[in-house]
């Protein structure tokens, strides 16, 4: 199992590659992680790579006018990795990315929805889909239940899914959740 450091380095190596297939196989591995051991910051890591993605496979954002965002993504990237190991640096540093992804995209906006949004929904049903509850896909991700369960059905994504998460690997996540609570 790649710790967060191994996963942040994953991330930052494809983006500075611009290689948008690496960086879905990426998100993959992430959001699997953030499947099986999650944590708010393995569920933001998928999301942010969801959107980088995204980002490397539109032309148009290689373009001059862009090349800033991009500096500043890969220098928060690179911030994320060095402070992995601090819960509260690294919860920032993932906001910083946010902020920083949105900010490339309000130059041109396109979509209804930001890719940072989209990522979000998208990540929500992906584990609901992968057999995290309804309930706690929405209350992790601040995603209605309603939204995931549309999202989910529309895009046919129970039918895509090649595993769900086994059963023992979901009791473990609920100790891991209860246990969290106290």
């Amino acid at each position: 199992m790649p710790s967060l450091t191994e996963l942040n380095k994953l991330v930052l190596n494809a983006f500075l590659n611009k290689n948008q297939k690496k960086m879905r196989k990426v998100n993959d591995i992430v959001l699997d992680e953030a499947t099986i051991e999650f944590s708010p910051e393995l569920y933001s890591l998928a999301v942010v790579s969801y959107a980088l993605s995204k980002i490397l496979s539109k032309p148009r954002y290689y373009q001059s006018q862009y090349r800033e965002g991009f500096k500043r993504i890969e220098q928060v990237l690179r911030h994320m990795l060095r402070v992995s190991r601090d819960r509260k640096k690294y919860r920032n540093a993932l906001d910083n990315l946010e902020e920083s992804i949105l900010n490339l995209e309000s130059a041109d906006r396109r979509y209804v929805k930001s890719l940072m949004d989209k990522g979000k929904l998208k990540m929500a049903a992906i584990l609901y889909a992968q057999g995290v509850s309804l309930g706690l896909a929405s209350e992790v991700t601040n995603i209605p239940q309603q939204e995931i369960m549309d999202y989910a059905g529309k895009t046919m994504m129970f039918d895509r899914m090649k595993e769900a998460v086994p059963l023992y690997m979901r009791k473990k996540m609920a100790k891991r959740m209860l246990e969290g609570e106290k």
